[in-house]
């Protein structure tokens, strides 16, 4: 295949100049879309871990006060600054898909409201799981849009199972 210059006209000029400018206008789109795909990632991890941590603690109330990880149970103050730093997060949701948004949402509500009751009488067994279950349907659906290649899960929930394969 040859190319003869003299056979190249203005149009064909034109054509791959347009061509070129819009491959050109394209590039920030395509880095703002990469840029947007990684902070929603990056928020997906910080609010399952931030959701992760309040499971021990309700649980201890579903439990009626009973729980396998006493450790990892929060203070008042703790659980307090763990809902406000889920909120702070929250400003940034706009990068979240709307599933994603919708589920996060009604978690939030439903634990700012159980931040003023936690460690009370007031806050019950019910209300405990079904703030449980909203944890677990925000992570779910932050999950399946990409925040890890399998499952979160509780590093203390793991132990055993490391144990035993070990073991055998």
């Amino acid at each position: 295949m040859t190319i003869d210059l003299s056979e190249i006209t203005w149009a064909a000029v034109a054509a791959v100049a347009t061509l070129a400018a819009v491959v050109v206008a394209l590039v920030p789109i395509w880095r703002d879309a990469r840029r947007r795909k990684a902070h929603a990632k990056s928020l997906r991890i910080r609010l399952c871990s931030k959701l992760t941590l309040l499971r021990p603690s309700l649980g201890r109330v579903v439990q009626g006060g009973l729980t396998n990880y006493p450790a990892a149970v929060l203070t008042r103050e703790e659980f307090r600054e763990t809902v406000r730093s889920i909120g702070a997060m929250m400003q940034e949701s706009s990068v979240l898909k709307p599933g994603e948004q919708d589920r996060l949402g009604m978690a939030f509500a439903n634990l700012e409201m159980t931040a003023g009751l936690y460690d009370t009488r007031e806050l019950t067994v019910d209300s405990a799981k079904n703030v449980l279950e909203l944890i677990d349907e925000a992570v779910s659906a932050m999950e399946k849009c990409g925040l890890l290649h399998r499952p979160v899960q509780a590093p203390w929930e793991n132990s055993g199972k490391e144990q035993s394969s070990r073991a055998g």
